[in-house]
């Protein structure tokens, strides 16, 4: 076949166009990969989105945009893949910062046998004075993280009918800082034994507390235990200190209750103190269809402002129950 000098120079020109291409997305997803480290970009994936991208290039030039088109086709591919990242990363924020998320996350921690351990000397677990092994006593920092579990339950349903969250030692400090200058209070195993001085007669079967909530799983005991008990989570007081943290009960709590508060909760807590119930006074007979009217409409509006401003999960145990 005898080529034309003008048809040979359209094929050179097409060729040098491609290499080119070839160059810049090269260089483009080069960048994109590095940017992001998640990247799990096997062969298969890269070629097909190359093929994508370069066919894409390949229209702008099909449209007379030429060799300048190549690195504008190559740059807008680019900022199109960082938007859509950029998207999904704020979605699974937004995600794992709902009540129901933070609520498993906190689950996750309880059902970790290892996040609550402490022992006298070289053991890993206590055991109950005088029972020769067989009991272990579990760190009181876990019927602590225990209330705090219970609590946000509670709260859930008390969201669900517009009420503002409940908190077991008053407001939750969302700022406060656990690594702060802290020294240790006393010697630490003579903290454990005035631990059952102290609560005498208020522990309870930890098998039965696990039993009782569906969420929880693990017990974290030695397993070679008769017997595994807890301090109530219902008797602790807030300016006890925790042998095994060297902290107050509350400020355990509150560090907890805030790190693992979700959207919904934070919104909550702007909610008014108390209900907005009309009353009318001694000296002032109103009617009692307005009183009752008024009230409803109260009611209404701390329900909408729920809806709109927090993401709750609603009838979390059956869902769990289903989704098993």
């Amino acid at each position: 076949m005898k080529l034309t000098e003008n048809r040979l120079r359209q094929i050179i020109l097409e060729e040098v166009r491609l290499y080119l291409l070839d160059k810049y997305l090269d260089e483009e997803f080069a960048a994109l990969i590095s940017e992001n480290e998640k990247a799990d970009w096997d062969a298969a994936k890269w070629k097909a989105r190359k093929t994508k991208a370069r066919d894409a290039a390949l229209g702008a030039l099909g449209l007379g945009v030429g060799i300048g088109g190549l690195k504008l086709a190559t740059d807008q591919y680019s900022d199109t893949r960082a938007a859509d990242f950029d998207r999904q990363t704020q979605l699974n924020i937004a995600a794992a910062e709902t009540d129901e998320a933070q609520f498993e996350e906190l689950v996750d921690q309880l059902n970790n046998q290892y996040a609550f351990r402490w022992g006298k000397g070289n053991d890993s677990v206590v055991h109950a004075p005088g029972s020769d092994g067989k009991v272990t006593v579990l760190p009181p920092s876990y019927s602590v993280m225990v209330k705090v579990m219970q609590d946000k339950k509670e709260n859930a349903e008390r969201m669900e009918q517009g009420l503002k969250p409940i908190l077991q030692y008053g407001n939750v400090d969302l700022n406060l800082d656990l690594d702060h200058d802290r020294e240790y209070q006393g010697d630490y195993e003579e903290n454990i034994d005035g631990f059952f001085k102290a609560h005498q007669g208020e522990f309870v079967d930890a098998m039965n507390v696990v039993a009782s909530h569906d969420e929880l799983q693990i017990v974290p005991g030695s397993g070679m235990e008769e017997q595994i008990i807890m301090l109530d989570p219902d008797k602790i007081s807030g300016d006890y200190y925790l042998p095994e943290l060297g902290m107050t009960a509350e400020d355990y709590y509150n560090y907890q209750y805030g790190e693992y508060m979700g959207s919904g909760e934070r919104a909550a807590l702007d909610l008014p103190d108390e209900e907005m119930i009309v009353t009318p006074d001694d000296d002032e007979k109103l009617d009692q269809g307005l009183i009752d009217a008024t009230n409803k409409r109260a009611q209404q509006h701390q329900k909408q402002r729920m809806k709109e401003s927090k993401i709750t999960w609603k009838n979390y145990r059956n869902r769990k129950k289903i989704l098993a």
